[in-house]
């Protein structure tokens, strides 16, 4: 206010100076026009490489958030599989050990092993051996005297380890029927605590591997389902070869689990080399670990694809930018030599404009203050706010889909909206030195000096949730009512130097809060 008018500063000098003054200022906005234009062409560049790396980060850590799930589903799975198993065997074993191993027993154990495995699809049998290996009953019916497991790694396993709890061996070939299966088993003791033999189930690997092949992982995705001693139990896609084969060198062991128990990681194979995402988890009460992982490659095809199409729709935005800005500069070029004849009457709407600015501080259509009262506002309270060290905080609030509600409703009924949506504003805001302002369209903004950020967003909340309850219908909008979308902001003297940095910031978090699904509010970070 201190400062002179425009009309006296150029009033007190001479009409040769006046006009040379406005010459060198025409020549110096053409610049500035060169300047402004290469600028917003680079940040528009600048704006899509950040948008694409963005997407790219957002489309990784998608697919690790959906492998992380997938391995918790399929660990539950297994989970549940071995457990009706192994459940099986703990009250087989506990029958065997109360009522003995004689042959009396078997011809009534031989049935009920039949009828419990018919009632678990993935049992692929259920079998008893003595002490010595031989077998003494199973589940399939199947007559081998001369039949002898002592060899097998369960059986040795047991007979080498009083642990009673389960044991998982590795996936093997069934000598009855040559299928790949999975082996649970558990320790039989005498009733003085000596090995008298093993109590065995064995899965179906297709048990496992049905369901991993029904499972959408691309081209070249993996499940694995891998043992505490890094061995391969089952594997998709399948192959023979893979079975048993070591993983101790890789990613999985060397840096994923001294880390936790479960995770997402990106990690190259140490199988095929291939890069992937991965998610990973142990199976609960079992030492198995479940790892699904997706070929990194694959999962950036889209973001590819996407980011091409963003890559050519900004380049013919920036072609048509600088055709328009070329033009422009020359319009200016060309109304130069005129502009020493305007010199008086530009003065005068300089006047009339400042007066006209001066006065028009209230918006006509919903009496909040306007922008120019805003700007005002926010310059004075920015500078009491750094002087005092008192807090400062900003509210930008946006009307959901009000094109749609203008476009179903009318312009008519779109302008009551707004009128009601502004008494509701300033109904919530019940301090005399708070500010409500249209910010433009169906845009809103309020200051709210002396507060901080936990503050306003109790005073967001208010606002969106009175503007929620009163129920203006809205067919296209959220549980059809009209809602708002508030982005909030505490002023920060260290890292804002000016009401637009501060306006940017509710800004962003206002687009967070619409882009996470609207009807929200959002503290900026």
């Amino acid at each position: 206010m201190g400062q002179p008018s425009v009309k006296v500063r150029i009033e007190a000098l001479q009409p040769t100076q006046s006009l040379l003054a406005e010459q060198v200022q025409a020549k110096l906005k053409v610049r500035y026009a060169v300047v402004l234009l290469v600028a917003v062409c680079l940040s528009m560049a600048a704006i899509a490489i950040w948008e694409a790396w963005n997407s790219r980060h957002y489309h990784l850590h998608d697919k690790e958030v959906a492998m992380s799930n997938l391995a918790q589903t399929l660990a539950s799975q297994a989970q549940a599989s071995i457990k009706q198993s192994d459940t099986l065997l703990f009250s087989l074993v506990d029958r065997l050990e109360n009522e003995g191993m004689g042959q009396a027993q078997m011809p009534r154990l031989q049935r009920l092993l039949g009828a419990q495995r018919s009632e678990l699809p993935q049992l692929h049998g259920l079998f008893i051996f003595g002490e010595d290996g031989r077998w003494l009953a199973n589940s399939n019916g199947a007559n081998v005297p001369d039949a002898n497991n002592s060899d097998r790694e369960y059986f040795i396993f047991h007979r080498d380890h009083s642990d009673r709890g389960p044991h998982i061996g590795p996936s093997i070939k069934s000598r009855s029927t040559g299928e790949w299966i999975m082996t649970v088993s558990r320790r039989i003791n005498h009733p003085d605590g000596s090995f008298a033999g093993v109590a065995l189930a064995t899965l179906y690997l297709n048990h496992f591997l049905d369901l991993y092949n029904s499972i959408d992982m691309g081209q070249n995705g993996v499940i694995n389902l891998i043992a505490d001693n890094a061995t391969i139990v089952v594997r998709r896609p399948f192959k023979d070869a893979e079975v048993g084969t070591s993983v101790a060198k890789g990613p999985l062991f060397t840096q994923l689990l001294p880390l936790g128990n479960s995770g997402t990681a990106m990690v190259k194979s140490y199988l095929d080399g291939v890069e992937r995402v991965v998610g990973f988890r142990r199976v609960e009460g079992y030492p198995l670990i479940v790892f699904a992982a997706l070929n990194k490659e694959e999962v950036l095809t889209g973001w590819r694809q996407e980011s091409l199409n963003s890559a050519a729709i900004v380049a013919l935005l920036l072609a048509f930018l600088g055709t328009l800005g070329y033009r422009l500069i020359r319009v200016m070029k060309q109304q130069n030599h005129i502009q020493s004849v305007l010199l008086d009457a530009q003065e005068k709407l300089i006047e009339v404009n400042r007066s006209l600015e001066l006065l028009a501080l209230e918006d006509a259509l919903t009496g909040l203050a306007n922008r120019r009262q805003f700007d005002l506002f926010m310059v004075a309270e920015m500078g009491r706010a750094r002087r005092s060290q008192t807090s400062l905080a900003m509210l930008m609030l946006d009307v959901d889909h009000f094109k749609l509600f203008n476009d179903h409703y009318g312009h008519v009924a779109g302008d009551v909206c707004l009128r009601k949506i502004s008494e509701i504003i300033t109904q919530n805001i019940n301090r005399p030195g708070d500010l409500a302002v249209r910010y433009g369209g169906e845009e809103f903004a309020v200051v709210l000096p002396g507060t901080d950020y936990v503050g306003a967003f109790l005073v967001a909340e208010k606002i969106r949730r009175a503007v929620q309850l009163a129920g203006m219908e809205h067919t296209d909008g959220i549980e059809g009512v009209v809602t708002v979308s508030l982005g909030v902001c505490a002023y920060d003297p260290a890292s804002q130097a000016g009401a637009d940095d501060l306006v940017s910031a509710a800004d962003k978090a206002l687009y967070v809060a619409k882009a996470s699904g609207r009807n929200m509010s959002v503290i900026a970070n």
